[in-house]
């Protein structure tokens, strides 16, 4: 792509040059899914900077839909470096691999919330900024003061969405406009959301208008109010999802008509036909951003280093952005690529909640709670 080459040609001298003398062969025995079709010899505008043939392997784990069939394929034939894609279930089921000491990865890819407990407890180890120049670019709402501890940063956002409410307009003739709307017994039967506590618990107490909306004590919570709430929520619904696909399924099978969404979700919907329709609610719309993060010990170093930068420098563009509608939140990215921040609803960070890390202690307690709530609805 023209404006990646821009892009390279404007960070110069930072970009890190690999070689083969000083990269092992790496690699954790996952299964390599980058490219199951044969490689794609056009590189679709993925063009590399690494010299001399240098090569490195990237042991990975992440999602499988953030990687676009082939860019894998095209990173490796311009750069030198492969990818060994283990598929992620969740960051809190990856934070549970790094604690277990059963993770040999050079790269996770880890929620905003699991990345000060990975901190805390010695998981990982500090990037290396000045191998990652594109971190420059990136954007302040991304760069959680969590991220950093004595001086150094641990997490380099990759990727950056949100989760409006889906609404199914063959179905809702309302204007839905408020997350009260997941509480409101006039849908009973339509709703969904998904089944995680603590964002079940955000979405309550944005619902509610309770304060503080991240509780980190909880002395600050009145368990047996957001008991009864939850389960009036899951009473009222019609189902409840565990991942974009059964997200999808839901609301293409009419079991629920108004949930909380991804938005690549939502985007897909809409591209298949689908009459959904995509609200951003009135107490503000749940944002997600994902890190990358180099576990302690990793063997790959400076391959993983260049995968971050390569990310940055157009290869999350042509995998993600531009595909799935799920934005990396580099500035650059959006001038080279002629992309507005309001597309992406970043020209106003200011409309966003998030779920903020908090004491494990109190996640145990929501996840009880939220046990509890759907064994009092009989879920």
């Amino acid at each position: 792509m023209t404006s990646r080459r821009r892009y390279l040609a404007g960070i110069g001298t930072g970009i890190v040059t690999l070689s083969s003398g000083c990269l092992g062969a790496g690699g954790s025995g996952a299964p390599n899914t980058a490219g199951d079709g044969a490689a794609d010899t056009d590189n679709g505008g993925v063009t590399g900077t690494a010299s001399g043939g240098a090569t490195g392997t990237v042991s990975l784990l992440d999602w499988n839909y953030v990687y676009a069939d082939g860019i894998l394929d095209r990173l490796n034939a311009d750069t030198g470096i492969s990818v060994e894609l283990q598929a992620a279930q969740s960051s809190a089921q990856s934070l549970s691999l790094l604690r277990s000491g059963r993770s040999d990865h050079d790269l996770v890819a880890l929620g905003n919330y699991a990345v000060p407990p990975a901190i805390d407890e010695g998981l990982l180890q500090p990037i290396d900024l000045g191998q990652v120049p594109a971190y420059d670019g990136i954007l302040d709402v991304v760069k959680k003061d969590y991220f950093r501890s004595d001086g150094s940063v641990y997490g380099v956002p990759r990727s950056f969405g949100q989760t409006p409410l889906a609404v199914n307009t063959d179905t809702v003739d309302d204007e839905v406009t408020s997350l009260r709307t997941l509480f409101d017994e006039s849908y009973d039967g339509l709703l969904g959301g998904r089944d995680d506590a603590r964002l079940q618990v955000l979405y309550e107490r944005a619902a509610a208008g309770v304060e503080p909306l991240n509780p980190t004590s909880a002395d600050d919570i009145d368990f047996d109010r957001l008991r009864e709430r939850l389960a009036a929520h899951v009473g009222l619904a019609g189902g409840l999802w565990s991942s974009g696909g059964s997200s999808e399924q839901l609301l293409q099978s009419g079991e629920v008509a108004i949930q909380p969404v991804w938005n690549y979700v939502i985007s897909s919907m809409q591209d298949s036909g689908v009459p959904v329709k995509r609200v951003y609610p009135d107490e503000g719309t749940k944002a997600w951003f994902i890190q990358f993060c180099i576990p302690k010990g990793a063997e790959n170093v400076e391959a993983a280093h260049r995968f971050i930068q390569e990310w940055h420098a157009g290869v999350g563009y042509e995998s993600l952005m531009a595909p799935s509608n799920i934005a990396v939140p580099n500035e650059r990215v959006f001038e080279e690529n002629d992309v507005e921040l309001a597309a992406f609803g970043l020209d106003d960070p200011s409309r966003f909640i998030y779920e903020e890390p908090k004491p494990q202690s109190l996640i145990k307690r929501y996840a009880q709670v939220w046990s509890e709530a759907k064994s009092a609805a009989g879920a």
